[in-house]
Protein backbone atom coordinates (compact mmCIF):
# COMPACT_ATOMS: atom_id res chain seq x y z
CA UNK A 1 0.00 0.00 0.00
CA UNK A 2 1.17 3.49 -0.70
CA UNK A 3 0.56 6.57 1.48
CA UNK A 4 -2.53 7.54 -0.51
CA UNK A 5 -4.11 4.10 -0.01
CA UNK A 6 -3.28 4.14 3.69
CA UNK A 7 -4.76 7.62 4.10
CA UNK A 8 -7.87 6.46 2.24
CA UNK A 9 -8.18 3.40 4.52
CA UNK A 10 -7.88 5.55 7.65
CA UNK A 11 -10.41 8.03 6.28
CA UNK A 12 -12.92 5.21 5.64
CA UNK A 13 -12.54 4.22 9.31
CA UNK A 14 -13.06 7.85 10.43
CA UNK A 15 -9.47 8.16 11.62
CA UNK A 16 -7.07 11.04 11.09
CA UNK A 17 -3.98 10.15 9.09
CA UNK A 18 -1.49 11.09 11.78
CA UNK A 19 2.23 10.67 11.17
CA UNK A 20 2.34 7.86 13.76
CA UNK A 21 -0.50 5.91 12.13
CA UNK A 22 0.89 6.39 8.62
CA UNK A 23 4.41 5.44 9.66
CA UNK A 24 3.19 2.36 11.53
CA UNK A 25 1.02 1.09 8.67
CA UNK A 26 3.74 1.69 6.07
CA UNK A 27 6.21 -0.30 8.18
CA UNK A 28 3.70 -3.11 8.76
CA UNK A 29 2.89 -3.29 5.05
CA UNK A 30 6.56 -3.38 4.04
CA UNK A 31 7.30 -6.05 6.66
CA UNK A 32 5.29 -8.52 4.59
CA UNK A 33 3.97 -10.67 7.43
CA UNK A 34 2.45 -10.26 10.87
CA UNK A 35 4.68 -8.09 12.98
CA UNK A 36 5.41 -8.64 16.66
CA UNK A 37 4.90 -5.84 19.15
CA UNK A 38 8.63 -5.77 19.91
CA UNK A 39 9.48 -5.55 16.19
CA UNK A 40 6.98 -2.71 15.78
CA UNK A 41 8.48 -0.95 18.77
CA UNK A 42 12.00 -1.24 17.28
CA UNK A 43 10.83 -0.02 13.85
CA UNK A 44 9.01 2.95 15.38
CA UNK A 45 11.87 3.97 17.69
CA UNK A 46 11.78 6.55 19.11
CA UNK A 47 8.16 6.30 20.25
CA UNK A 48 6.52 6.47 23.62
CA UNK A 49 5.17 3.05 24.76
CA UNK A 50 1.78 4.52 25.66
CA UNK A 51 1.45 6.24 22.27
CA UNK A 52 2.30 3.01 20.47
CA UNK A 53 -0.13 0.98 22.58
CA UNK A 54 -2.96 3.50 22.03
CA UNK A 55 -2.25 3.64 18.30
CA UNK A 56 -2.37 -0.16 17.99
CA UNK A 57 -5.57 -0.38 20.05
CA UNK A 58 -7.28 2.35 18.01
CA UNK A 59 -6.32 0.71 14.71
CA UNK A 60 -7.51 -2.64 16.04
CA UNK A 61 -10.85 -1.22 17.26
CA UNK A 62 -11.47 0.48 13.90
CA UNK A 63 -10.79 -2.67 11.87
CA UNK A 64 -7.50 -1.53 10.34
CA UNK A 65 -5.28 -4.17 11.99
CA UNK A 66 -5.94 -7.39 13.88
CA UNK A 67 -4.17 -9.58 16.39
CA UNK A 68 -2.82 -12.39 14.22
CA UNK A 69 -0.94 -14.52 16.72
CA UNK A 70 0.18 -14.62 20.33
CA UNK A 71 3.08 -16.62 21.68
CA UNK A 72 5.30 -16.28 24.76
CA UNK A 73 3.66 -12.99 25.81
CA UNK A 74 4.36 -11.54 22.33
CA UNK A 75 1.44 -10.31 20.24
CA UNK A 76 1.72 -10.23 16.45
CA UNK A 77 -0.36 -7.76 14.42
CA UNK A 78 -1.36 -7.83 10.76
CA UNK A 79 -3.18 -5.37 8.52
CA UNK A 80 -6.83 -6.29 7.97
CA UNK A 81 -8.44 -6.84 4.61
CA UNK A 82 -10.93 -4.45 3.06
CA UNK A 83 -13.93 -6.33 4.52
CA UNK A 84 -13.13 -5.50 8.14
CA UNK A 85 -14.76 -2.57 9.82
CA UNK A 86 -15.23 -0.87 13.13
CA UNK A 87 -17.98 -3.18 14.31
CA UNK A 88 -16.85 -6.44 12.76
CA UNK A 89 -13.61 -8.10 11.80
CA UNK A 90 -14.31 -10.34 8.80
CA UNK A 91 -11.49 -12.84 8.58
CA UNK A 92 -11.84 -16.06 6.66
CA UNK A 93 -8.22 -17.01 7.00
CA UNK A 94 -5.87 -18.89 9.27
CA UNK A 95 -2.63 -17.68 10.77
CA UNK A 96 0.38 -19.72 9.68
CA UNK A 97 3.66 -19.65 11.59
CA UNK A 98 6.73 -21.08 9.88
CA UNK A 99 8.80 -22.98 12.41
CA UNK A 100 11.98 -22.32 10.42
CA UNK A 101 11.93 -18.64 9.41
CA UNK A 102 9.45 -17.66 12.18
CA UNK A 103 7.25 -15.55 9.89
CA UNK A 104 3.53 -15.40 10.63
CA UNK A 105 1.23 -14.87 7.69
CA UNK A 106 -2.51 -14.75 7.08
CA UNK A 107 -3.53 -17.46 4.63
CA UNK A 108 -6.91 -17.32 2.91
CA UNK A 109 -8.99 -20.46 2.97
CA UNK A 110 -10.06 -22.13 -0.27
CA UNK A 111 -13.15 -23.44 1.48
CA UNK A 112 -14.93 -21.96 4.45
CA UNK A 113 -16.30 -24.08 7.23
CA UNK A 114 -18.82 -23.65 10.01
CA UNK A 115 -18.17 -24.58 13.61
CA UNK A 116 -21.06 -24.99 15.99
CA UNK A 117 -21.36 -26.12 19.58
CA UNK A 118 -24.81 -27.12 20.84
CA UNK A 119 -26.35 -24.53 23.19
CA UNK A 120 -23.53 -22.02 22.57
CA UNK A 121 -23.19 -18.83 20.55
CA UNK A 122 -19.83 -18.50 18.81
CA UNK A 123 -18.63 -14.99 17.99
CA UNK A 124 -15.05 -15.62 16.99
CA UNK A 125 -12.91 -18.54 15.84
CA UNK A 126 -9.12 -18.18 15.58
CA UNK A 127 -7.03 -20.89 13.99
CA UNK A 128 -3.25 -20.95 14.26
CA UNK A 129 -1.26 -23.41 12.18
CA UNK A 130 2.45 -24.16 12.52
CA UNK A 131 4.67 -25.84 9.95
CA UNK A 132 7.12 -24.93 7.19
CA UNK A 133 6.38 -22.24 4.62
CA UNK A 134 7.02 -22.74 0.91
CA UNK A 135 10.35 -20.89 1.16
CA UNK A 136 11.63 -23.17 3.93
CA UNK A 137 10.55 -26.56 2.59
Amino acid sequence: MNNFQIKELLQKRNLKATNTRLNLLVKMDKYGSAMSYSAIQKQMDPIDRVTLYRTLETLKEKGVIHKAFQENNEIYYAICGRKCGENHHHHEHVHFKCLSCKTITCKELKETFQISIPKHEIYKVAINIEGLCESCI
